[in-house]
């Protein structure tokens, strides 16, 4: 038998408790003043963890605020907590 060498993978994958199936998960990236702070959360903390950080970015304690998908695509106004 030979090894056959898998391409790694970084993504982060979880699976509904419920229905069994795949979450998507999106990256959200915001700096403040202690530097730029990075969080990997399903759509619904996003949405939660983004309301947090919208208003912080309303008062000028947080900037360059962003959330992609798994491509690397922008869909921060996607979210609601953002429009």
């Amino acid at each position: 038998m030979t090894a056959r060498s898998l391409p790694v993978r970084h993504e982060v994958r979880r699976r509904d408790r419920r229905t069994g199936r795949f979450i998507k998960v999106f990256t959200l990236t915001y700096t403040d003043q202690d530097g730029t702070r990075t969080r990997t959360l399903p759509a619904r903390g996003i949405e939660r963890i983004g309301r947090i950080v919208n208003r912080l970015g309303e008062r000028g304690e947080a900037w360059d605020i962003a959330v992609t998908d798994r491509s690397g695509n922008d869909v921060t106004f996607d979210f609601t907590c953002f429009t």
